[in-house]
């Protein structure tokens, strides 16, 4: 059996920390900020994404149009989600939570490809 060093120890303590975060701030997100700026959406009738959903996108979308500041990639171009339209009903709590949500998500991403890296250099 391979001994683990320390670094491959805290790769790994931080992979799944951020694991955890990025699934508790998906049902966060989507239950306390995403479903309320839908409600106040459509009762504006802006509301032009809520019946389109994959596996749970809807969430990363929303997270996007509020954490992001409204640049190239991020404008009213967009054809689900309008992030301007969407930043007009969002709130502080709502860019805290995308926030988390969005740190969470792509911090996962970054430090499993890191993890996968210094496990198959030991490997």
């Amino acid at each position: 059996m391979i001994e683990r060093t320390v670094l491959e120890q805290s790769v790994a303590f931080l992979s799944l920390f951020l694991l955890v975060s990025a699934i508790i701030s998906w049902l966060v997100f989507a239950q306390f900020s995403m479903r309320p700026i839908e409600r106040k959406m459509r009762a504006a009738r802006k509301d032009t994404i809520s019946k389109w959903d994959g596996p749970g996108w809807r969430v990363m979308w929303y997270a996007w149009a509020i954490f992001l500041p409204i640049c190239g990639f991020n404008n009213s171009r967009d054809p689900l989600l309008n992030p301007v339209e969407v930043k007009k009903y969002a709130s502080r709590k709502d860019w805290i939570l995308a926030a988390w949500f969005f740190i969470s998500a792509y911090g996962m991403i970054i430090s499993g490809i890191a993890a996968s890296y210094i496990w198959r250099s030991v490997g």
